[in-house]
């Protein structure tokens, strides 16, 4: 039951078109998150300030940004530019720069995006493998992968998913709901 809570959820938090402008709003999305995370864990028997702080953290592993790795190499570098020219930033550069360049990869490339989304996903995810187990950790780690995948797959456009990316919102949100189990 979780695992399809936390699919709705993160493909409604990826930006869902409700019709109720109010569920748009940063604030109400995170309170639906760490309610939803923190019932499931009282469910299973956590203490509620244990449930309460693993609800926090899984919001943080999902609110952090991925920007334009996400796209997996596809995003346009013009658009990039002029969101970089506007003051946002990468997630994670100071670490996936370097490494990215040690291994080789160019930037803004698949392989590049795909390295960024490892290391953003994974860091995020250990403070809640802490308390709910490594399952949560290994889920994370799948999530570049559905990602690319979502890339080579050429899936129906719905009201619900309308781009790869979707998919890849409601299939990771789905994995990571179930790790929670």
């Amino acid at each position: 039951m979780i695992g399809f809570i936390m699919a709705f959820f993160r493909r409604f938090f990826g930006g869902y078109d409700s019709k109720f402008d109010f569920l748009e709003k940063r604030g109400v999305q995170m309170i639906i998150c760490v309610l939803s995370v923190f019932l499931w864990e009282l469910f299973k028997g956590f203490v509620w300030w244990k449930a309460l702080i693993i609800g926090v953290l899984v919001y943080i592993f999902w609110c952090k940004g991925h920007w334009y790795y996400f796209m997996c190499g596809t995003e346009d570098d013009e658009y990039i530019d002029e969101q970089l020219a506007k003051g946002r930033k990468t997630a994670m550069n100071w670490i996936v720069k370097p490494i990215n360049k040690w291994l080789g990869f160019e930037e803004r490339s698949r392989q590049y995006c795909f390295v960024g989304m490892m290391i953003r996903y994974t860091v995020y995810a250990l403070p809640v493998a802490l308390f709910v187990g490594w399952k949560f950790y290994n889920a994370a780690f799948a999530i570049p992968f559905v990602y690319n995948a979502m890339f080579w797959v050429e899936l129906p456009k719905t009201r619900f998913c309308k781009a790869p990316t979707n998919w890849s919102e409601w299939f990771s949100g789905l994995i990571i709901g179930w790790s929670l189990i």
